[in-house]
C-alpha cells in the first residue's frame, strides 16, 4: 500500500509539471524530422468537346423519337430493336379446340404495345415511324458486346413475307376513352396492329414445330427474331419505352364455349434490346473554345487533361493529400418549355480505358474512375478527392500511352445495393445536355493540397 501511494504521488507531480499549454505536444515531443507540413497549389486543367465514340450499351431502356434542342439546335434521333422473350409455362389451348378456317388454325389479330416508362416533349405531337420484322438468319448473336453504333437496317428482313408497317403515334392516345386513360391502372402505350397473317404464321408453326417454342433462343431463331422501330418524320417527342409485348388474339372452344385466348411475348432483359442514334448539328459546339458540352444520348463527351507533370513539379517526394476539380455549369440560356434536363450523373474515367471500362462492365473503383453528381447548390459537378488517379497517371508519364493524362467525362446511372454501393453502371441514354465552363481557351483549375516532413528538400 505504501509503494502505491508512492507511485501516485510520482505521477501526481509529474502531471502537475506539464506546460498547462497541451496544444503542440504532439508536434513538440516528435523528432523534427518527422514534423509535416502542408501546402496548397492551383494548377490549370484544359478541357475541350469531343464527337461520343461508340460504346459498349448493357440497358433494357429502349428510346424512339426526334428531338431539336432548343438550345443548340442539334438534333436526336433514337430508334431501337426488340427480340421477344417466351414466357414460362405459357403454352396454347390442344389444336383440336382452336378455331380454324378450312382446317387450319388462325389468328384474329396481332397488336404491338410500347409501353411509356416517361417522355421528353410535347405529349400530343404526332409522330411518324416503321415497323419492320428483323431477319431470322440473321439474329444479333447473344453474348457479344452491342455497341451504341449498331446498324439496324443489317438485321431487316428482306423476305417478301416479312412484316412491314407504318404508322404514327402521340403519347396522349385520344383513341382511348378518358375514363380509361385516366384511370390509375392505365399505362400510356403505343398501340400498333399488325396483320392478322402474322399471327397465324405463328400460331401454326407452334403446332407443326414444337421445338421452336421451347426457349427464346429457338424462338427467336425459328419463329420471331424481333422488330425494328425507326422514325420516319415528326420532330419534338422522344418516349422511353419500358417494355414492349407482342399479343397474338385467337379464339378456342372449351367445354362448349367459345373464348378468345391471348398468346403474348415480350422485350425483357433476358433477350436483346438496343437502340441506334442519330445526332446532327454539333460541329459549332465541338469547335468552341470557351466552353466544352455533354450531350446525351452518345452525342457529345467533354476530355480533359490533367496536368500531372506541373503537379508533381518539385513534389517528387510529398504527398498529394487532395485533389479536387470542380466542373461549373453555365446555366442554359434557353427559355422553352422543353429545354433538355441537365445529366444527374457524370463519370470520370480514363481516356485510354474508356472502352474496357463499359465493355467489362466496371463500377467506380475511386482510384482511376469516379463519379460526381450535380449539385444544384453550387451549379456545378464536384470530383472531391481524385489524388490516387494524379499518382497513378504520375507512374504512368513515360508509358506509350498517348493519353496517359487525359480523362473523359459523360453521363450514367448507377444501381446501389441497400447500403449504398454502387453494384452497376451504365451510359445514360436518356435526352440531356449541360454547357460546362472550360474549353480550350478557358482553363478550369484543380486544387492540389500537398503534404511533407520537414527534412525533405
Amino acid at each position: 500500500m505504501l509503494l502505491s501511494a508512492a507511485v501516485a504521488l510520482i505521477a501526481c507531480i509529474f502531471l502537475t509539471s506539464c506546460d498547462d499549454e497541451t496544444g503542440t505536444l504532439g508536434i513538440n515531443t516528435m523528432p523534427s524530422s518527422d514534423q509535416s507540413r502542408t501546402s496548397q497549389s492551383v494548377f490549370d486543367v484544359l478541357t475541350q468537346s469531343v464527337a461520343a465514340d461508340s460504346l459498349a450499351a448493357f440497358t433494357s431502356d429502349c428510346y424512339l423519337g426526334r428531338v431539336s434542342d432548343p438550345e443548340t439546335n442539334s438534333t436526336t434521333t433514337c430508334n431501337f430493336i426488340a427480340q421477344f422473350a417466351l414466357l414460362e409455362d405459357d403454352e396454347l389451348p390442344d389444336r383440336s379446340a382452336m378455331y380454324k378456317e378450312d382446317g387450319q388454325v388462325v389468328a384474329d389479330s396481332v397488336v404491338l404495345n410500347l409501353y411509356i416508362k416517361s417522355y421528353y416533349g410535347d405529349s400530343v405531337n404526332s409522330m411518324k415511324i416503321g415497323v419492320y420484322e428483323l431477319d431470322s438468319a440473321n439474329v444479333i448473336p447473344e453474348g457479344r458486346n452491342i455497341y451504341t453504333n449498331i446498324d439496324p437496317e443489317d438485321y431487316i428482313s428482306t423476305s417478301p413475307n416479312a412484316v412491314k408497317k407504318e404508322t404514327s403515334f402521340a403519347v396522349v392516345d385520344f383513341d382511348v376513352a378518358d375514363t380509361v386513360r385516366f384511370a390509375s391502372s392505365y399505362s400510356k402505350n403505343i398501340r400498333i396492329s399488325l396483320p392478322a397473317e402474322y399471327g397465324t404464321r405463328i400460331l401454326r408453326l407452334y403446332y407443326e414445330h414444337p421445338e421452336y417454342f421451347r426457349n427464346s433462343y429457338e424462338f427467336i431463331r425459328h419463329v420471331m427474331p424481333g422488330f425494328y422501330f425507326k422514325v420516319l418524320g415528326g420532330n419534338g417527342t422522344m418516349v422511353d419505352i419500358d417494355i414492349t409485348t407482342l399479343n397474338i388474339f385467337f379464339k378456342f372452344n372449351a367445354e362448349g364455349n367459345t373464348y378468345v385466348g391471348i398468346k403474348r411475348v415480350a422485350s425483357t432483359s433476358e433477350v436483346i434490346q438496343c437502340n441506334y442514334f442519330e445526332n446532327r448539328n454539333l460541329q459549332p459546339l465541338l469547335e468552341a473554345e470557351n466552353y466544352t458540352f455533354i450531350k446525351s444520348p452518345v452525342a457529345i463527351f467533354t476530355e480533359a487533361t490533367l496536368p500531372v507533370e506541373s503537379i508533381m513539379l518539385d513534389h517528387e517526394k510529398d504527398s498529394i493529400n487532395s485533389a479536387k476539380l470542380v466542373l461549373p455549369r453555365y446555366n442554359s440560356g434557353s427559355t422553352s418549355t422543353y429545354a433538355l434536363p441537365t445529366p444527374a450523373k457524370l463519370l470520370m474515367v480514363r481516356k485510354s480505358e474508356l472502352h474496357r471500362f463499359f465493355e467489362m462492365r466496371k463500377v467506380p473503383d475511386n482510384r482511376t474512375s469516379f463519379t460526381a453528381d450535380f449539385a444544384a447548390t453550387n451549379n456545378s459537378y464536384t470530383f472531391t478527392n481524385i489524388a490516387p488517379l494524379i499518382a497513378q497517371m504520375n507512374k504512368d508519364r513515360n508509358s506509350s500511352d498517348p493519353d496517359w493524362n487525359k480523362v473523359v467525362l459523360l453521363p450514367v446511372k448507377t444501381s446501389v445495393n441497400s447500403s449504398g454501393r454502387v453494384i452497376a453502371l451504365d451510359i445514360d441514354l436518356s435526352m440531356a445536355s449541360v454547357k460546362l465552363m472550360g474549353g480550350p481557351d478557358n482553363p478550369l483549375g484543380i486544387t492540389i493540397i500537398y503534404s511533407s516532413f520537414s527534412d525533405r528538400k
